[in-house]
């Protein structure tokens, strides 16, 4: 069986990469950096750290390659693949529609009726349909009788912190990652229009939208908030944020409360399992092994603050339900608040509440009303927060 993942980043070595590989398949990673795809041929190997508070050990990745995504030879090189992954990020998985377009007109075009599953990981909201959609839009309607039959298109949550590891002193690419032991992987198991793929660590689940987002509104939620507050106060790594008291507090209370919201709107957790599942999370945060930086977990703020993310999305709901909001709006105001020279997001943002104002800014990005009486209180801890520290 074979298998490509594209994406050879934190979450593609670090997580579904050697998933695929320890499930028997034959991995290539795709990839749109021509460093990184060099440095995994000439390799074909790189090592994973395994930490905890108190354990470490390493395992070697073998017998892995790499293709350049704009390859002339590529759609021949990776024909009778079965199963696709991809964890792209947010900003470029659009840029894969064209792509996969060409591949199916490939696949037509050379008589390749093997089934072919395609399984997003990304922190997006049903990825893989979506991107089924516009693909179908790019391709000629006579092409979608074969799609519809050949290829699955399926939706998952993944959950499971990557970081990069040290860089090394060479100029060659660093390949290795450094991970946490807890891994969730859910795919939505009434997508698969043929035989599932048999991957080790997969979960299969008919409630993938409740697991979707309670990830994405209490770990990601969590960790976001984590980092913007962690920032203000001059932290570098995710442990040493969550170790404040205050920023703890502050951190478990917006949890809870966007907890409040999925057991209210989905009738699928119990009180206890959520409780459980957040105090889980906050454990993963406190490895002081894990040297997750604040920089990366709080970069791209304004993806951040959009209305179906992790901060804005929760706030809505508990708008809806009538649920406290108090930690969910200080840690939305720690975004605004979120400068970065290095980051265009942060830099666009910075210039736009300079120019614009914070209340004008804020109903703009994350499509807010701006006469709600949420702005406003937002905009308090804002100004709060950027005079003094927390």
């Amino acid at each position: 069986m074979n298998a490509l993942h594209f994406g050879a980043g934190n979450i593609g070595r670090g997580f579904i990469g050697p998933l695929l590989l320890k499930s028997g398949f034959n991995l290539t990673f795709v990839d749109n950096n021509q460093a990184i795809v060099d440095a995994i041929n000439r390799h074909q190997k790189y090592d994973i750290t395994v930490v905890g508070n108190n354990f470490s050990y390493i395992t070697t990745v073998k017998k892995v390659k790499a293709i350049y995504i704009n390859d002339p030879n590529i759609y021949f090189k990776i024909a009778k693949i079965n199963v696709i992954t991809i964890s792209v990020g947010v900003h470029a998985i659009n840029s894969l529609v064209v792509f996969f377009e060409k591949l199916i007109r490939y696949k037509i075009e050379t008589n390749d009726f093997v089934f072919l599953t395609i399984i997003a990981c990304e922190n997006v909201f049903r990825c893989a349909s979506k991107l089924k959609e516009n693909i179908k839009i790019l391709l000629p309607g006579i092409y979608h009788k074969y799609l519809d039959k050949n290829i699955s298109f399926v939706d998952s949550v993944v959950d499971k912190i990557v970081c990069p590891n040290d860089k090394n002193n060479s100029d060659d690419i660093n390949l290795s990652v450094k991970v946490e032991k807890f891994s969730e992987w859910i795919v939505d198991c009434t997508q698969f229009k043929h035989d599932r793929p048999n991957i080790i660590g997969m979960i299969y689940s008919n409630h993938l939208d409740a697991f979707f987002e309670r990830k994405l509104f209490t770990l990601n939620t969590g960790h976001a908030i984590a980092a913007y507050l962690g920032l203000l106060i001059g932290y570098k790594n995710i442990y040493q944020a969550i170790l404040d008291p205050l920023i703890f507090n502050i951190v478990y209370g917006a949890m809870k409360e966007s907890g409040m919201v999925l057991i209210r709107k989905y009738n699928f957790f119990t009180d206890s399992e959520h409780k459980n599942y957040i105090l889980k999370i906050l454990s993963r945060f406190k490895n002081i092994y894990l040297t997750d930086s604040l920089k990366r977990v709080g970069r791209n703020p304004l993806q951040k603050l959009k209305k179906d993310d992790r901060l804005i999305s929760p706030l809505i709901d508990t708008i809806k339900y009538n649920l406290p909001n108090a930690n969910l709006m200080k840690g939305i105001a720690a975004a605004l608040c979120y400068i970065d020279e290095k980051d265009i997001e942060a830099k666009k943002l910075r210039n736009m509440i300079i120019n614009k104002g914070i209340k004008y800014v804020l109903s703009k990005i994350s499509s807010l009303d701006s006469s709600l009486l949420i702005i406003s209180e937002i905009s308090i801890y804002f100004n709060i927060f950027m005079k003094v520290n927390i």
